[in-house]
């Protein structure tokens, strides 16, 4: 009982940091994924099974799981990567309080707590040396056209980016009232942004007698 105990104390307190903090995960989350690798860990351990390893592993993919429901994307910046690894270390905490290792359970779970608390405002003050050149960028370029041009401007949007610095990731069309067709076609970019290529594209779709609007934007 004192190793269950320990995990949900250890949970409870790297819970109580995240709440405080305002982030999604907080103390009901973080324990009971401490206390449930805790118990999970301790079947073998207590059966005297040679299973302990593999259940391990099996902790580590599950949590993955749960961690994959903590991100999202906004806009062009993925949100909930410290959450869902902080939720991954207090997996690792019950794990560690249920082989009995409860000064390294401690030492983790209060090495954890202080790296979100101390690192996080020493993150925003560092400032990059150069600019990134990974940034993703989704440009989402509207086409209202004629309906017998839907084809014809599908396959202009298709073949717009012969220099591959533009991957088309999207494209959907949808009826509109008056015998036209909306057409949406998603680019994604790396590295610098490409707002001049998705205006190009845009001027270039003007000049059609069948396009009746067009426009760009970044989503």
């Amino acid at each position: 009982m004192g190793r269950i105990g320990l995990s949900v104390l250890l949970g409870f307190l790297i819970g109580l940091e995240r709440q405080i903090t305002g982030h999604p995960a907080g103390i009901r989350i973080n324990v009971l994924i401490s206390m449930g690798a805790c118990l999970f860990l301790m079947f073998p351990l207590m059966s005297g099974s040679d299973e302990v390893y593999r259940i391990a592993s099996y902790i580590v993919s599950g949590v993955g799981f749960l961690c994959s429901g903590v991100i999202f994307k906004e806009g062009g910046t993925v949100r909930g990567l410290n959450t869902a690894a902080t939720l991954w270390c207090t997996a690792a905490v019950g794990v560690l309080s249920s082989s009995g290792s409860c000064l390294f359970a401690v030492a983790a779970a209060v090495i954890l707590i202080l790296s979100n608390l101390l690192f996080r405002p020493l993150a925003v003050k560092i400032k990059p040396i150069t600019c990134g050149e990974e940034t993703e960028r989704t440009y989402r370029i509207s086409v209202t056209c004629q309906e017998n041009a839907e084809t014809e401007i599908r396959a202009l949007l298709i073949n717009s980016n012969s220099c591959k610095t533009l991957y088309l990731t999207n494209l959907e069309s949808s009826d509109v009232i008056g015998g036209k067709v909306e057409i949406q076609a998603d680019f994604l970019s790396v590295g610098k942004p490409k707002a001049q290529m998705a205006e190009a594209i845009v001027n270039r779709l003007l000049t059609l007698s069948s396009v009746v609007s067009a426009g760009w934007e970044l989503v």
